[in-house]
């Protein structure tokens, strides 16, 4: 950070560098605000190890390509086309190169707080406290991964590890793999591992399914044309709507025509084995635990998070109850949309324009 932003000349810092913060960037310059000048962008990581490139390695996105942007840089010229992981890496590398943003990586947000006589904001980080007068709260739903708490506690010959550090299905030795968790996530690597291994997954009460296409069309453009994703997270619908996870594409009878059993969710391990629901017991060789993420957003202060709302925030339109933060990126931030790399671009213009344009 800049001298000037420690004498809280700085007029934004925002915190995440991955598809959230770009697009308040995006935004901001779109109202003549400079990078590095006007704002500046921190991240706990680096270019490396931002959460698209760390994924596994087939990895691909549910919503096509036309879904996939960011409103600075279409993705590519085929709409129609799933993304792998890495695509989207690649990709918003080549929009911070574009916006010509260069992120102070390594610098992780720990605390922000009013300024003395509130003149702005003083944000805490492991590489000092800087002053802005706004900061946008861009680090994302998926931060650091969520286990049990009792997963550290099970014993197994081969691995047992969080979906966030699964890469491919030569990563576990030969034997049964137990996924725990039956999300997006559980079921993709399920559906790998499955060619090589002997897969059986776990959850609780079935998720409701979409599929990826309804006559012949991508299930996004039906929920798009419909309004679906943009229903008000505010609205009784909208809460009802997040209250329960989508699984899109293929579902757990997909995976049982695979040849994947299911069993009752996980509530507890004893050395080897794994405990079900209903007092089952299982002894995997390995595990993958895809039972989701902590929020990126815990270093904000307790008058800003919330347990009553899908989105863990206390906002309008992004705008908090602390004069000059903001948050974007959240899901359910304002619809189903706002934690999409296709949607979020619309909270970060509404956030954008509280902020100003050019003086």
């Amino acid at each position: 950070m800049t001298n000037d932003a420690e004498r809280g000349q700085i007029r934004t810092i925002i915190v995440g560098a991955g598809q959230a913060g770009l697009a308040v960037a995006n935004e901001l310059i779109r109202r003549g605000l400079k990078p590095q000048h006007d704002f500046e962008i921190i991240d706990a990581g680096t270019v490396e190890t931002l959460a698209w490139r760390g994924r596994w390695r087939s990895l691909t996105l549910f919503t096509p390509s036309g879904f996939s942007s960011l409103r600075a840089l279409p993705l590519d010229n085929n709409p129609a086309r799933y993304p792998a992981g890495r695509d989207i890496a690649d990709y918003l590398d080549t929009v911070r190169e574009r916006l010509q943003v260069v992120p102070r990586w390594s610098t992780t947000a720990l605390s922000v707080q009013s300024a003395p006589h509130e003149h702005g904001l003083v944000l805490s980080t492991n590489r000092g406290d800087y002053w802005a007068q706004n900061v946008v709260a861009a680090s994302g739903p998926f931060h650091s991964p969520r286990m049990p708490p009792f997963a550290d506690e099970l014993q197994v010959p081969g691995e047992s590890l969080h979906s966030h550090d699964y890469i491919g299905s030569d990563q576990l030795p030969e034997g049964r793999v137990l996924v725990v968790g039956a999300g997006n996530t559980g079921i993709q690597i399920a559906r790998e591992l499955s060619s090589a291994h002997d897969v059986t997954i776990a959850t609780g009460r079935p998720l409701r399914r979409l599929p990826q296409r309804v006559l012949g069309v991508d299930v996004f453009t039906w929920l798009r044309a419909t309004g679906v994703l943009g229903i008000p997270a505010s609205s009784l619908l909208g809460r009802r709507l997040a209250r329960r996870e989508l699984v899109i594409g293929e579902g757990l009878d997909e995976l049982r025509g695979r040849g994947i059993a299911t069993l009752p969710r996980v509530v507890g391990v004893e050395r080897g084995e794994v405990i079900h629901e209903g007092g089952g017991r299982t002894r995997p060789t390995s595990v993958v635990w895809a039972t989701g993420y902590r929020s990126g957003f815990e270093w904000l202060p307790s008058q800003v998070r919330t347990t009553t709302n899908p989105s863990g925030l206390v906002h309008k339109n992004g705008r908090t109850p602390l004069k000059g933060l903001f948050v974007v990126g959240a899901p359910w931030l304002r619809n189903r949309a706002s934690a999409l790399i296709g949607g979020v671009s619309a909270d970060a213009a509404r956030v954008a324009r509280a902020i100003g344009g050019a003086r």
